[in-house]
């Protein structure tokens, strides 16, 4: 298979996604980057079926045909390629975002239903499995989701969402000045029942690697991190030099209100909130390579064990529904 050139505009998307054919090629080389492989017999060697859209595996006593969507996403859809390759790059590469109407709309989809499903059949594929962790330096706080709730601000609050986030920090020093200059780097984002160490430390453990220095605020749910071999510096906030401490996990909160409130207009429901995190972890995380984000939100839809059904989504939060990837 030969590399695949990757589209940073809307001008080279459309011209090299014309076809539905130019799709299926693509799709090709981000599937069998080494080549096509049978699932059957394991034979490296197939070649596609025009007339049909498929491929057939080149060993004579095998012939199995398999689909080039098939496991992924996109398999089964009544949607062409095009239209998926469209939804992917907006989702994967707009900074912000696109909501199931706006979708439905730059698609051209007749139903709502099948844009909101669409969209999320892509996030849930927007977890890597493979993702490493955050090193070196973090800072990881929590905030409420939704808006202020009358007598009950901060962690008293029982109907906002509360999310948790760990942000790594990359320090160099600007050859100018020759000051040392701090800018976030990769970030994670969980929606949490509360913020007892029950649910703070985990995520923490799952996120951050071992042996990185943790800031974080005087919390007593972070406690714990200094037994779990992170080096934990707490700060109690306050005034004076301390009431801007951990600015960068503050920005990205922010950032994620304002996107939150901006496109779905603060209507994200509780029980679909992770989804919503994960796309904007996705964008945060690779906002500098829009190019290699499509190719990699792909891929990874791809990859995808598993995703949500229409049904399943309206089920989210009960024993038998989707359960967003976190």
């Amino acid at each position: 298979m030969t590399e695949t050139k990757i589209p940073t505009t809307l001008i080279e998307f459309s011209q090299m996604f014309h076809t539905e054919d130019a799709c299926i090629d693509f799709l090709m080389n981000i599937r069998w980057p080494e080549g096509f492989l049978c699932q059957k017999c394991g034979t490296s060697n197939g070649y596609r079926l025009k007339t049909r859209d498929l491929i057939e595996c080149s060993n004579k006593f095998c012939c199995n045909q398999m689909s080039v969507t098939s496991g992924t996403v996109m398999h089964r859809s009544k949607q062409d390629l095009r239209t998926w390759f469209w939804g992917a790059y907006l989702v994967s590469t707009l900074t912000p975002g696109i909501s199931a109407v706006q979708f439905q709309r730059q698609l051209g989809l007749l139903r709502y239903e099948t844009a909101y499903n669409m969209l999320h059949k892509l996030r849930s594929a927007l977890v890597a499995p493979d993702r490493e962790q955050l090193l070196n330096e973090v800072e990881v706080d929590e905030a409420y989701i939704g808006s202020e709730e009358e007598g009950h601000p901060g962690r008293g609050s029982e109907k906002k969402i509360l999310v948790v986030c760990a942000v790594e920090l990359i320090r160099w020093i600007d050859k100018k000045t020759e000051n040392e200059r701090v800018r976030p780097g990769r970030i994670r984002l969980r929606s949490i029942p509360n913020a007892s160490s029950n649910s703070l430390v985990p995520f923490v453990k799952e996120n951050v690697k071992t042996k990185s220095v943790v800031h974080t605020d005087g919390w007593s749910g972070y406690s714990p991190l200094s037994k779990e071999q992170y080096d934990h510096k707490p700060v109690v906030q306050g005034r004076g030099k301390d009431a801007f401490y951990m600015p960068h996990v503050h920005i990205v909160f922010s950032n994620l209100k304002s996107w939150l409130l901006g496109t779905y207009h603060g209507g994200v429901q509780e029980k679909h909130i992770q989804a919503y995190l994960n796309e904007f972890v996705y964008r945060f995380n690779r906002r500098f390579w829009r190019g290699p984000a499509f190719k990699r939100a792909l891929g990874l839809a791809t990859e995808a064990e598993c995703w949500p059904t229409y049904k399943s989504l309206y089920k989210a939060g009960e024993p038998d529904g989707w359960l967003h990837p976190s």
